[in-house]
Parts: structure tokens; C-alpha cells; sequence
């Protein structure tokens, strides 16, 4: 006896012919999944090694000393609140540190502008220091044409 889905029996053949090319579909899918892609070989010591030298290469290189500097922070009370900080400026490349240190001025500037449009408690948490860095950071490669500056770290970093 057969059972059928719509009760007419040409549409039902469709239906079951559909289905069937479907589930034929998926089947060759998994089968292809699991046998013709192949993941790529890590060597993870390798990876490892050679993370830990690139590391210690960064380490190697001594970053841009600035002077430090004290910037008046807008604020809303009556009293003034300002920031005392001294950056460090690490390059992508070493020659570029003449270049870094004959823009001291510009950087200042940037510094200066950037954090007095910043409210002193958002340059207060981990996240205003972040996006001082990185808004920093991209006026200074800006000004140079070119990037330059690869991370900012801030030897000396507060607020009063």
C-alpha cells in the first residue's frame, strides 16, 4: 500500500524528488567537508619561536623619549584640572626617529588639542587612554604621511 502526502500523485513524486535531491546535496557536503578540506599544518613551536623573537626584537629597539608635559583639561567645576604626562613613542622603523624627534613641537600640539577636547574623567579610565593613543597616533602618521608612530606608552600618566 502506498501512503501518499497531497493525495495527488504526481506532485507527491515531485515533493519526494526534491527531498531526495536535498538530502543527496547535504550528504555530499559533509562527505566533502570532512575529506577534501584540510585544515593547514601548524608547527606551534615554530609559530612560538618565532613569536618570542619577534618580541625580543621589539623589546631591543628604545623608544622615542618626549619631555614631559602638563595639559589644562576642560572641565565644567570651578577648580582646574589638568594632565601630567610623558610619552613614549615606538616607531615602526628606527630611521625614523630623527624625523620623530624634529616634530616634538607637532606632537605637543596634538597632544594638546586632543586631550583638551577630551573630558578629564573619560581620559581617567583605561578605555579615554586607549582612544587618546590611538586618535594621537593617527594625527601624528597623518601629519608624517606615512606611518611612523606604531604604539604610544605613557611613561607618566595623571590627572589632578
Amino acid at each position: 500500500m502506498i501512503i501518499s502526502m497531497t493525495g495527488n500523485p504526481s506532485v507527491d513524486k515531485i515533493i519526494l524528488g526534491l527531498n531526495g535531491i536535498l538530502v543527496t546535496a547535504a550528504a555530499a557536503l559533509v562527505v566533502f567537508s570532512h575529506t577534501m578540506i584540510k585544515k593547514p599544518s601548524t608547527e606551534q613551536g615554530k609559530e612560538m619561536g618565532n613569536m618570542i623573537e619577534n618580541s625580543m626584537f621589539e623589546l631591543q629597539k628604545p623608544p622615542v623619549v618626549m619631555e614631559e608635559i602638563v595639559v589644562n583639561l576642560y572641565s565644567r567645576e570651578a577648580r582646574l584640572r589638568f594632565l601630567n604626562t610623558q610619552l613614549n613613542l615606538v616607531l615602526f622603523e628606527e630611521k625614523d626617529r630623527s624625523l620623530a624627534m624634529s616634530l616634538k613641537p607637532h606632537i605637543f600640539d596634538a597632544l594638546i588639542d586632543i586631550t583638551g577636547n577630551m573630558r578629564p574623567k573619560e581620559l581617567n579610565s583605561v578605555t579615554g587612554r586607549i582612544l587618546l593613543e590611538t586618535r594621537l597616533k593617527k594625527r601624528i602618521n597623518k601629519l608624517l604621511k606615512k606611518p611612523v608612530i606604531k604604539k604610544i606608552l605613557f611613561s607618566k600618566f595623571i590627572i589632578q
